[in-house]
């Protein structure tokens, strides 16, 4: 017993990181390369040029395969097309930082070098061709920053710093064609020491410590529905916007096993001031499913701090998506589903004024999936009614439940999952 602990004495003094000495925030000493086990580049942009387009892609290299990943997808608003130009898997050695100041990235054909607050990037491969010069209009921020600025993944932990709104310029070439934009875009860089295949590797404790008093400060517990599903903490949901006033969210939330304990933030850039909102709600409105795995495509999000955030985030496009066979004998997969949607809602600052707010948003949902697919088991109730669900993809069944006291009543509902799947 005495060992056993020492040793949970032991987990939960060790640093996650040498950071924890260092700064919380970002500095000129985060921009390059952390020889991390994974590390990534970040960049997203909504721009016109005789069409309405997006893009999202990243420089990306991890050493548990190991792999490099160029993602590189660009979307045509206007008619779907959904251009597919990653390149994955490739040798590590394809991914190459040169130099120790700033970032200097080249992969194959395309590159990206700079230092805040100012980057070039260029993006080419099939016969598509990005360029563009991003200027940084707010601050570099790292999120949960007054707490460490580290996040925990299993018993690894990451560093997430982002610029959530970008000035951009730059020109896009298809098939030969040459034309000019300029845009609004979002930049991040992420790096840490974490395992999808074997999410327990590591020993880091302190940052689940410093998150939970921060987390506990920020609760939102609902208790109206209770909600046990498959969805985990290894998958999240992720979103930026750009609001037609100028403003720009970073939104992220991380599943946990039981819905209405929600882990989440959210950062509004307003009128040249980054504000954390940390007291998250969120619900799912609509979504899919695809390949055993529940995809949510609409989420309503009310966020708390200096005043309200209400929100709806809307895929409404074609969407792309990224699978990764894992090496586990329990975790199956990990998934990337994102497409490019529409934002809207109000603000209500704290002196009681309500601003509306509408805009393009980019939304990601990442979900790690075990063998047993997704599973979810809901009861609600309504007065002196009650409504249990039960969905599980490894069934293929939807089975629903109402039961009413007064009248006194019951209704069963079943179905197959296909019968609802929308996927492609």
């Amino acid at each position: 017993m005495k060992k056993l602990t020492v040793l949970v004495a032991f987990l939960f003094a060790m640093p996650a990181y040498a950071v924890y000495d260092a700064h919380h925030g970002w500095n000129f000493r985060d921009e390059g390369f952390h020889d991390a086990i994974r590390e990534w580049w970040n960049i997203d942009i909504v721009f016109t040029t005789g069409g309405n387009y997006s893009l999202t892609a990243s420089f990306e290299y991890e050493k548990e395969t190991p792999a490099a990943n160029l993602f590189f997808t660009l979307f045509d608003r206007d008619t779907d097309a959904v251009y597919d130009l990653g390149s994955y898997n490739d040798d590590i050695s394809v991914l190459r930082h040169h130099g120790s100041h700033g970032v200097n990235l080249t992969y194959n054909a395309s590159w990206l070098r700079g230092s805040y607050p100012s980057y070039m990037v260029h993006f080419e491969r099939k016969d598509v061709v990005v360029e563009a010069k991003i200027n940084a209009e707010s601050r570099y921020v790292c999120v949960v920053e007054n707490e460490g600025g580290i996040l925990p993944m299993g018993f690894g932990y990451y560093r997430y710093a982002f610029i959530p709104k970008c000035g951009v310029t730059g020109w896009m070439s298809i098939d030969g064609v040459t034309k000019n934009f300029e845009g609004t875009g979002y930049y991040e860089h992420v790096w840490g020491n974490w395992s999808y295949h074997n999410p327990l590797r590591g020993a880091t404790a302190k940052p689940y410590l410093m998150l939970a008093r921060w987390w506990w400060e920020h609760k939102n517990i609902t208790w109206d529905t209770i909600t046990v599903s498959t969805n985990n903490p290894f998958g999240y949901d992720w979103a930026w916007g750009a609001f037609s006033n100028g403003w720009s969210i970073f939104y992220g939330a991380v599943p946990f096993w039981i819905g209405e304990i929600p882990f989440g933030v959210l950062y509004l850039f307003r009128d040249g001031e980054v504000m954390e909102f940390g007291g998250i709600s969120y619900r799912y409105l609509d979504g899919v499913f695809y390949h055993g795995f529940y995809i949510p495509t609409t989420i309503k999000v009310t966020a708390e701090g200096a005043g309200t955030l209400s929100l709806i985030l809307k895929m409404n496009h074609a969407p792309h998506i990224y699978e990764d066979e894992l090496d586990s004998p329990y975790w199956d997969r990990l998934i990337l589903y994102e497409s490019p949607g529409y934002v809207a809602g109000t603000y209500l600052d704290e002196e009681g004024h309500t601003t509306p707010l509408a805009g393009f948003c980019e939304v990601e949902i990442e979900r790690q999936g075990s063998i047993f697919q997704y599973l979810m088991v809901q009861l609600s109730r309504h007065a002196t009614v009650f409504e249990l669900l039960f969905i599980s993809c490894l069934l293929d069944i939807i089975f629903e439940v109402e039961l009413s006291l007064n009248p006194f009543s019951i209704h069963f509902s079943f179905s197959h999952i296909g019968e609802h799947n929308t996927e492609g």
